[in-house]
Order: C-alpha cells, then sequence, then structure tokens
C-alpha cells in the first residue's frame, strides 16, 4: 500500500513539472504546484479502494437477493435460505455479514420467529438498501401467510435486474463523464498554454509576467482538484436510494395546484412585477435603444408571468416524482394480486405506497370500497398528471377488475410493460440525481477565466508600452 502511495508521488511530481516547464513558471510558483499535486494525486488510490468497495458492496446484495429469493421458493423458511445462501459467500464482507446473522438466530432459538427479524434487520443495517428491505418484509410475510410464491418472486426477480442493468450503466456514466471532463481540461489548458506560446518574441509577451504566472498555476492546480472531485463521485454508494418527495410536501404541492387561481397568484407576487417594470424602465432611461427596449419588454415579461412560471415547474416536478413513483406502486400491487383482487390489492397498497402517491390511491381505494368495480375509480386516477402509460396501466387493472381478460394475459403483460417502466423511472431518477451535481462546466469556466486574464494582462502591457513610447 504504502508502495502504491509513493509511485502515486511520483507521478504526480512528474506530471506538475511537466506542466511547470511548459508554462515557464519560476521556482517558487512551481513548488507550490508540485506540494499541489503531492497532496492531491494520492487521493485516486484511496478513491479506487473506496469505488472498488462500493461495486463489490452492490454486486453482494445483487448475489444474496437473487440467491435467497431462489432458495426461498423452495425452502419457504428464511433460516434454510440464509444457509443456502451463505454457502454462495466464502469469504468477504457479505461472508462477516451473514455470520453475524447466524449468531443472532442462535442466540435467539426461543424465539426463532423475532430471531429471524433481528437477523434480518442485522443485515440490513450493514448495506443499507431499500429494495434488500423490501425483498426481506415480503419474506417475512410469506413465511407467516404461507402458500406458493413463485410468480411473485419472478416479479421480484425481473425487478431487481432492471434495477442492476440501470446502476451498472450510470456507474460506467459516471466514469466516462469523470474521464472526458478531465481530458476537456487538459486541452483547455494546453490552449491556455499555447496562447501565451503565440505571444512569445512580440510586444505581447507575458509569459514570465508574475501576474500570467499566478494565473498558470491556479490553473494547474485546479486541473487536479478538478479531476480528484470528478473521482469522488465514483466513490458514491451504489445502493442509495434517490430522496422522494414527502408527504406532507406532496400534500401541500396538490392543495396549490387543486386551490390554484391566478388572480390570486398574481396578487401575491405583484412585488415582482413592480420590480421589473422599475428595474427596465432604469435600464431603458440609461440608454434608450431598440435593444434596451427588447430586453427591458424581457424583464417586465418575466417580472408579469413569474406566477405562471412558478406553476408550470411545479406540475412539471409533480409529473416526475409520479412518473418514478407509479411503476414502483405498481409492483406492489402486482405482488399482492397472487393473494387479492385488484380492490384488495389496491387498499392494501396504501400503506407501502410512494408518498407522492398515498393520497390518491387513498382517495380511489376509498371510491373502491363503496361501489366495487367502479370505473371511474380508475379513469379518475391522478387525471390531472395521467400520461399514456399510467391509462394503459390502469385500463389493464380495469378490465382485470371485471373479468373481462385473463388474469395470467394481463398479469404478464403488465409485468412485461411495467419493468420498463420501472427500469426508465430509476435511470432518469439517477440522471436527473447525477445532473443536479454534474461539473462538466468548470474546465470551460476556468479556461475561460485564465485567457480572459492574459488577455487583460497582455492589453495592459501593450497599452503601458504605449504610453512610455508617446512619453518618450
Amino acid at each position: 500500500m504504502a508502495v502504491k502511495k509513493r509511485r502515486y508521488a511520483y507521478c504526480a511530481v512528474v506530471i506538475a513539472l511537466v506542466l511547470g516547464l511548459l508554462f515557464e513558471l519560476k521556482l517558487m510558483l512551481l513548488c507550490v504546484v508540485v506540494i499541489a499535486y503531492v497532496i492531491c494525486v494520492p487521493r485516486f488510490y484511496s478513491n479506487q479502494k473506496k469505488a472498488t468497495y462500493e461495486k463489490q458492496r452492490f454486486q453482494d446484495v445483487n448475489a444474496y437477493m437473487s440467491q435467497m429469493a431462489q432458495s426461498f421458493v423452495y425452502t419457504k423458511s428464511v433460516v434454510q435460505s440464509l444457509e443456502e445462501t451463505a454457502s454462495c459467500f466464502a469469504s468477504g464482507r457479505m461472508h462477516e455479514t451473514l455470520e453475524g446473522a447466524f449468531a443472532i438466530l442462535d442466540a435467539g432459538k426461543w424465539d426463532i420467529k423475532r430471531a429471524e427479524r433481528d437477523a434480518l434487520f442485522f443485515i440490513e443495517a450493514h448495506y443499507e438498501c431499500e429494495k434488500l428491505r423490501n425483498l426481506h418484509a415480503f419474506f417475512l410475510r410469506v413465511e407467516e401467510l404461507g402458500g406458493r410464491c413463485e410468480k411473485e418472486f419472478q416479479i421480484l426477480e425481473s425487478m431487481r435486474m432492471a434495477w442492476q442493468s440501470v446502476v451498472e450503466n450510470i456507474r460506467l456514466k459516471r466514469m466516462m463523464e469523470r474521464n472526458v471532463g478531465v481530458l476537456i481540461y487538459v486541452f483547455l489548458l494546453l490552449v491556455c498554454m499555447l496562447m501565451l506560446q503565440i505571444m512569445r518574441g512580440s510586444d505581447l509577451d507575458i509569459i514570465t509576467f508574475l501576474p500570467t504566472q499566478i494565473i498558470s498555476m491556479f490553473l494547474m492546480i485546479g486541473l487536479v482538484v478538478y479531476a480528484v472531485f470528478m473521482d469522488n463521485r465514483l466513490c458514491r454508494s451504489l445502493l442509495e436510494k434517490a430522496a422522494d418527495m414527502s408527504e406532507e410536501k406532496a400534500n401541500e404541492t396538490f392543495d396549490y395546484l387543486e386551490n390554484y387561481d391566478v388572480k390570486r397568484e398574481r396578487k401575491k407576487y405583484a412585488s415582482f412585477m413592480w420590480l421589473s417594470i422599475a428595474v427596465a424602465a432604469l435600464f431603458f432611461y440609461i440608454k434608450p435603444d431598440a435593444v434596451t427596449l427588447a430586453i427591458s419588454l424581457c424583464i417586465v415579461f418575466a417580472g408579469c408571468n413569474i406566477h405562471t412560471f412558478i406553476h408550470v415547474s411545479t406540475v412539471n416536478t409533480m409529473r416526475a416524482e409520479i412518473a418514478k413513483a407509479f411503476p414502483k406502486w405498481l409492483f406492489d400491487v402486482m405482488l399482492l394480486l397472487q393473494r387479492e383482487s385488484v380492490e384488495g390489492a389496491i387498499e392494501k397498497s396504501v400503506e407501502t405506497a410512494p408518498p407522492v402517491l398515498k393520497k390518491e390511491i387513498h382517495r380511489i381505494s376509498e371510491m373502491l370500497a363503496m361501489k366495487p368495480h367502479d370505473p371511474d375509480a380508475y379513469m379518475s386516477f391522478l387525471h390531472d398528471f395521467r400520461n399514456q402509460n399510467i391509462d394503459e396501466i390502469m385500463h389493464k387493472l380495469y378490465s382485470l377488475a371485471v373479468g373481462t381478460n385473463r388474469d395470467s394475459e394481463v398479469l404478464d403483460v403488465v409485468m412485461e410493460k411495467n419493468i420498463k417502466y420501472l427500469e426508465k423511472a430509476e435511470r432518469d431518477s439517477m440522471l436527473f440525481q447525477d445532473s443536479m451535481k454534474s461539473f462538466t462546466w468548470i474546465p470551460f469556466l476556468c479556461a475561460g477565466f485564465g485567457c480572459i486574464g492574459y488577455l487583460v494582462i497582455a492589453i495592459v502591457t501593450s497599452v503601458g508600452g504605449i504610453v512610455d513610447l508617446i512619453g518618450a
């Protein structure tokens, strides 16, 4: 380990020296760059270990979930399934975790049901994965109720495989984004160096000026800081769940949309309207021309319609949350349909439904309780946020409820479609989370400021030379 760290440190020194020579840094500034690289570059080694660790955790959880589900189908016993699954992990973190679970089982033989729950909770605590918790909850429920569960675990396995595919693709995307971002930064850094070299031998030769050297030093340090920063993203847990909208926030947003009143909202944001008018008038007063008039009108339009922008943004946010939550809820309904009617499955799914859907599912559940097979309950589900996918699924559930189609055929069609919807929802959720934290613009920002700094120094130097010439 120490040898590898030293190798990283040597590489850091070499890279810093090469860049320093290209930018012709003075010795003191070059030492600063070398120190920064020696501090930062070894982080790649620790990040590599963390990324490998997180990847292994993700693979362990997937292998565990697959094997446990397969074993439970035949044994219908948590303890026996754990024993069969443990044989697949001869060593490693999962092996140690399962050993701890068996220790809990051995200590709680006087109350085996409670010991099973504690053993599964122990495994969950070591991996913090929502899908693992859901699988364990299903094990306990099936073991308590009994009966066959092959179809349910076929659904769960399809869901797990879709999740695995999405997460692996996102991991590769993050790695590619890191590599491309660093290459872009290196390319732009060389462009800045080429810009300085082009000015060599002319009146704009500024490469040895102290301000230029300081800018070059920060650009070089920025490269390694940016590379480490992007590399840190690969160390994030692959088991983490994207944050969902809370039930309180969802209810508040639904109330806002249901009670939306244009006049009231326009009055609420009247201060923004008057402020935009004042700013636009000031701009036009300072420079009364056609361009300023156009910009001023745009400012006034934005200020007068800010309530509309907020409303449209809120609707789009809710649509995205519903598109992400609906496939997860539908999987719960499909699992319950193996033992329940459609109305019963919807009623029992309220408790575990995603927060953004709880209120609406509870509403249609009450409608179906008073009037079973009520088509309005299915057709009115999320009527303000319906899309083609939701419409199609709700029609399938209605036809299943009234018995116009064979159960197995409808469930197979719904499962096939929902796997695609779930995969898309998982991917969109993770991509949205990444896009909110994307920093691929940083190389362009740094290089842009660097080039502007060089040009300012060159212009100031040129003007100073002209002034000196005139004075002479």
